[in-house]
């Protein structure tokens, strides 16, 4: 298959919030004051985060693609001041899916300690509950029309459908990111490459089931899947033959967003690669790479990090690149 540097339309279907984030480098305090390690306020939700890596992606190698991320914002002074940044900062094509404009962009507070991560829900959707707007389908369907590829991550099942299905009409591959609990098991139907937890497990599973049930469930019905778990290597079925794709082993400052970015960025080398295997060891290098970050800071050093892996020797000019390392 041959590389692609061509402008691409991909069409992100996610959520959008608004994050206040605390990272500790200690564990969780209990009646102390206390100097967190990094603070900051930023867009959240999976549709946003991988939309803004997209963009990152493309300043990082030179390559600005047509986004358009389908989500539900509503109305309110912080869900005008989204709905700027994405359209004027991120440059990013916004299609507002639900009926009640009256609705908070979600909000959360989200603390990072030693032990673990507790997310407080400040405002949310309740994603089920939220109806559509009368033309929200007419809305989806026309901004996929000529989608080069459609990424799905949104939890509410009727826009994640349509989506889908849009997505299917048009012959667009679908990338699901079945990571959510409450991701219906209808885009099973529709996706073309499945990202998936190995903690994931999907609704005719037990709970009890094995990560080996979730790859032989997952790989009869997917054409292309990626099971991954922290630390391990990810485990890949393409047309039901497997084999693992490496992950690379990082000092983790902050992992929020990780998930998200190797999402946008499978999706990104996918066009520009045309191989999916190709695309998810990239991804899993550069989502490793911002572990090792607070934030979005990664996006200042990636270019000279990705200098060290051959992978890469494609996208960055040759004489940067250093022989002597590869990934794996």
């Amino acid at each position: 298959m041959n590389k692609s540097d061509k402008t691409h339309k991909i069409v992100v279907v996610g959520g959008t919030n608004i994050d206040d984030i605390i990272i500790l480098d200690r564990d969780m305090p209990i009646d102390e004051k206390v100097s967190p390690a990094f603070a900051s306020k930023s867009f959240g939700g999976g549709g946003a985060n991988s939309t803004i890596g997209l963009n990152i992606l493309g300043r990082v190698f030179g390559q600005n693609n047509d986004l358009t991320l389908v989500t539900k914002i509503g109305q309110g002074k912080e869900n005008n001041f989204t709905r700027d940044v994405f359209t004027h900062g991120e440059n990013v094509d916004l299609v507002d899916a639900i009926i009640d404009q009256r609705a908070e962009v979600p909000h959360n507070t989200v603390i990072s300690h030693h032990g673990g991560r507790a997310i407080f829900r400040l405002a949310e959707f309740n994603h089920a509950a939220v109806p559509l707007a009368a033309d929200a389908e007419d809305k989806i369907r026309e901004a996929i029309a000529d989608a080069d590829l459609v990424m799905i991550q949104t939890k509410h099942p009727r826009i994640a459908e349509i989506s889908a299905k849009a997505a299917n009409d048009v012959g667009a591959p679908v990338v699901v990111d079945f990571s959510n609990e409450n991701c219906p098991d209808s885009l099973i139907g529709y996706a073309t490459f499945a990202l998936i937890p190995a903690e994931f497990r999907f609704r005719e599973l037990a709970k009890d089931s094995s990560v080996e049930d979730l790859y032989d469930y997952a790989s009869m019905r997917i054409p292309y899947v990626a099971i991954s778990d922290a630390g391990s290597d990810t485990i890949r079925s393409w047309h039901r033959q497997r084999d693992n794709i490496p992950s690379l082993k990082v000092e983790t400052k902050d992992a929020l967003g990780a998930g998200d970015l190797r999402d946008a960025a499978f999706c990104f080398f996918l066009l520009r690669d045309q191989n999916p295997d190709i695309a998810l060891r990239k991804a899993n290098i550069i989502a490793s790479i911002s572990c090792e970050y607070y934030g979005r800071e990664w996006e200042q050093d990636l270019a000279e990090r990705l200098k060290a892996f051959p992978e890469f020797a494609d996208d960055l000019p040759q004489n940067q690149i250093n022989p002597d390392l590869s990934f794996g």
